[in-house]
């Protein structure tokens, strides 16, 4: 009897134990559905059996390929001897006699009415011809035998099918004899074909199967030609213009891409620094415009050693709205035809943000004093982000300075200020100031609201937190009653306290109570009760679990199991460590339930990633985990590899990166590429360690390899050897 099986719960009955267990079932089968998203969201009327979708294809290739007018043999070996003049002429450094008869190769086509790929430029013979162009121009095009109209056509042809350094060599060449109007009407033909070449791909019956995450190989010299026709803006003062062609591009040029760039081109200087004055201001313009990104970049700045890049910026934004010469509004009324994007109350908040976490109050300080020379008062939202970081800091006495001035302000806290408020109070030990302004918060907001019940559940933390367990339940008691309803957070709140005092009556009762309210548990739930039977010694919890859920006829699936072991994991004690090999080993002995990479990598990430007291424990339940997955034929892919070096690479322990280096190590022996993205991880990981030697060695390594690094894994690997020579 499973009853009898959980008695060990001390001073609970059996009938209230199967209740807590049994109130937790519902909540998997939500978890289970978040965790089983399609990857494609699909017609639910489309078929979907593989067979039927391969049929499909195959019906309309061969649907084209029947509409198609057929190429007679002499056609055919027409077009295979101007592909190999073409070849021929290219090995031999004749740009002039490969574009002639690539001309006559078009000409050909033309000729047998055939609009398909088959019959053109194979697509590596383009890409040398391409390169030969490039190389060649600058003398090229001096001579008398040069066919501008035949170049434009080729370059135009090759940079929409991916190879662009043709039509960037054209561009350079038209800025070096003064004529941006020719490099503007250029690159407006290159995107006009480019649109066509896509509608072409989207009507030819074929476009709509291509999976959605699939994206072509960029080209870096489509920036290059960005940056050349930003120059020919720049040149003819056309800023607008510029921005216009900018933000429809949607690419940003690397660095490496933008000095590569004003290095080569070969026009006055003064029209050199003007046009990287014009690329700045758009990269800035960009990122202004999209508040969730410039938010994300603020908080990646947001640390000591990235100061400096977050002040240059903040100083670049503002010069852009104060400036001589302003292209940014300070709030989003302020746009025109010249302020072109503006800042929002989200970005200065995250500046606001980040400079605290620099260290820098300064310059948060300095950013209140901006606000006002801008004309802006800051809004309840910058006070509540204030109150957040200070909170966070729990620094009470800064929370409540701001508190005061908020008020003196005439700003009405909202109730993310009351949460932030309650609190730093709380977690700075002074709960009589907390509860004091939870009073007013009721007072202030008598209807209730999913907002307002985020107050509730922090005050319901910070009473448990002194074990205040008397109030915290009256204020269960008296939400259940009048509202606001309380959510799976308030119950996991009770849950957590009572599993860390092992208080097994009160956890039994907090989940009867949850089951009343009609709310359902989630994996932390779970997972808590799970931790609750392992601390009286219950060996078999997993199995006890699992049992009442299938009891209440939730089939549990692979992603609902992955997602309690990673809980599990993320706690870091030995015994959850155990739960988490008990509940593989449930999966491992069920054929439905079969784990999956994902799970075996979830279990190896929390062991290089936390900091174990038994270490040698820990490395047995690796070596057993990888075991497992030999077991099963359980294959590390390169997904799961990137996963675990950047695991090792956080560990807390010192030599945790050698880890990582056998993890490459490893790649190389099974013969799995190393990508560019492997090699990062690494080094900015030993960047950030200050593995400098080790670090060099692997970029050895890496060059042994005959690995070809991109951008931004060169910006890498030039800071180490500078760290290193």
């Amino acid at each position: 009897m499973q009853a009898r099986q959980i008695a060990k719960l001390k001073h609970v009955s059996n009938y209230h134990t199967l209740n807590l267990l049994e109130t937790l079932v519902p909540s998997l089968l939500h978890r289970a559905r978040a965790f089983s998203k399609p990857v494609f969201q699909r017609d639910p009327n489309a078929p979907k059996d593989g067979p039927f979708l391969h049929s499909q294809i195959r019906d309309r290739i061969m649907a084209r390929a029947h509409a198609r007018p057929k190429v007679s043999d002499s056609a055919k070996n027409t077009r295979n001897i101007l592909v190999t003049q073409i070849l021929k002429a290219v090995e031999s450094g004749d740009l002039h006699l490969a574009l002639k008869h690539w001309r006559s190769l078009e000409d050909h086509k033309v000729t047998v009415n055939y609009e398909g790929e088959g019959h053109g430029l194979p697509e590596a013979t383009e890409q040398k011809l391409s390169a030969l162009f490039r190389s060649r121009f600058r003398t090229a095009h001096t001579e008398s035998s040069w066919d501008e109209s035949v170049a434009q056509g080729f370059a135009l042809q090759a940079a929409t099918r991916g190879s662009a350094d043709a039509l960037y060599a054209l561009m350079l060449g038209q800025l070096q004899k003064n004529d941006p109007q020719a490099t503007v009407d250029l690159y407006r033909r290159f995107t006009k074909a480019l649109e066509d070449a896509q509608t072409y791909q989207r009507d030819n019956g074929l476009a709509e199967l291509v999976r959605e995450d699939s994206e072509p190989h960029f080209d870096p010299f489509r920036a290059s030609a960005l940056l050349a026709v930003i120059t020919a803006h720049a040149m003819t003062d056309s800023f607008r213009a510029a921005f216009d062609i900018y933000m429809a591009s949607n690419i940003r040029a690397s660095s490496f891409r933008k000095n590569s760039f004003f290095q080569e081109v070969n026009v006055a200087p003064n029209l050199v620094r003007k046009a990287q004055k014009y690329v700045d201001r758009l990269e800035i313009i960009a990122l202004v415009s999209k508040p969730s990104a410039i938010s994300k970049h603020i908080m990646n700045l947001g640390h000591p050693r990235t100061a400096p890049a977050l002040l240059r910026l903040y100083e670049s934004i503002l010069e852009g709205i104060n400036g001589l010469d302003p292209y940014l509004a300070a709030e989003p009324s302020g746009l025109s035809e010249t302020r072109l994007a503006a800042m929002t109350e989200v970005a200065w908040t995250s500046f606001q943000t980040g400079f605290i976490r620099c260290e820098r109050k300064d310059l948060a300080a300095q950013l209140w004093s901006d606000l006002g020379h801008c004309g802006i008062q800051p809004a309840v939202t910058m006070w509540t982000g204030l109150l957040d970081i200070y909170a966070d800091l729990r620094d009470s006495t800064q929370a409540m300075l701001t508190w005061n001035m908020m008020l003196r302000q005439k700003i009405e806290p909202d109730e993310l200020s009351y949460r932030a408020i309650i609190a730093v109070l709380f977690d700075d030990n002074k709960p009589e100031e907390a509860i004091k302004r939870f009073q007013e918060f009721r007072k202030c907001f008598k209807t209730h609201s999913q907002t307002g019940l985020t107050v509730y559940n922090t005050v319901l933390r910070g009473l448990l937190r002194p074990r205040r367990i008397l109030e915290a339940n009256q204020l269960l008691s008296m939400m259940l009653k009048t509202g606001p309803q309380p959510d799976v957070v308030s119950f996991n709140t009770f849950l957590g306290f009572y599993s860390r005092e092992k208080d097994f009556k009160g956890l039994a009762n907090i989940v009867n109570r949850m089951s009343d309210a009609k709310i359902t548990g989630d994996v932390v739930t779970f997972s808590t009760i799970l931790s609750a039977l392992l601390q009286v010694g219950e060996k078999n919890a997993p199995t006890i679990i699992l049992g009442i859920m299938q009891k209440q006829g939730v089939q549990p699936n692979v992603a609902t199991y992955t997602a309690i072991i990673d809980h599990l994991m993320r706690q870091q004690s030995d015994e959850n460590l155990d739960a988490s090999l008990k509940l593989l080993d449930k999966m491992e002995q069920d054929p439905t339930t079969k784990p999956n990479e994902v799970t075996y990598t979830t279990i190896l990430s929390g062991l290089y990633r936390g900091q174990w007291g038994d270490r040698r424990r820990a490395e047995e339940a690796r070596k057993d985990i990888v075991s497992r997955m030999r077991r099963f034929n359980v294959v590390f892919r390169l997904p799961t590899y990137h996963t675990l070096i950047q695991a090792a690479l956080d560990s807390p322990y010192p030599d945790g990166y050698k880890d990582a280096l056998a993890l490459v190590q490893e790649m190389e022996d099974q013969g799995i590429p190393r990508v560019n993205n492997t090699w990062y991880i690494l080094f900015k990981g030993l960047e950030r360690l200050k593995q400098w030697d080790v670090a060099a060695e692997m970029v050895r390594k890496m060059w042994r390899s005959q690995h070809r690094p991109t951008d931004s894994l060169e910006k890498v690997i030039d800071r180490i050897i500078r760290k290193t020579t």
